[in-house]
């Protein structure tokens, strides 16, 4: 029992250090990644744990996969990114990185973002 409570503990860390790296690559403020993580403060940032199965967790998981597609498409250039999260767009019918700071607008991105990469068009 024990080791599954490790486990557990060792999968929120993980999860979180990869949505504050996601957050960093794509652009956004500690106060823009709270939004989206529906996060009480920005206290919490700071001993961020994240379970994959909670809402937060699912949320962090969709803007991680933003970030990976967003990264294959610009093959990696933090700047495009970053212009991306930051410019409108015709295909999300609105600012990215504004967007995301609901549910609907972060399903949208995600939605715009992997269809882009699915085809292999930016």
């Amino acid at each position: 029992m024990h080791k599954t409570s490790e486990k557990i503990a060792k999968q929120k860390k993980v999860l979180a250090k990869a949505v504050l790296s996601s957050a960093k690559q794509l652009g956004l403020t500690q106060e823009q990644l709270a939004i989206v993580l529906n996060l009480d403060s920005m206290e919490t940032l700071n001993s961020l744990e994240l379970d994959p199965d909670s809402s937060q967790g699912e949320l962090a998981i969709i803007l991680i996969r933003i970030a990976i597609s967003l990264d294959a498409l610009t093959g990696g250039e933090t700047k495009w990114m970053q212009h991306f999260m930051k410019s409108p767009s015709k295909l999300t019918k609105g600012i990215p990185i504004e967007q995301i700071q609901t549910t609907e607008g972060l399903t949208t991105v995600l939605n715009v973002t992997e269809g882009l990469r699915l085809q292999g068009k930016y």
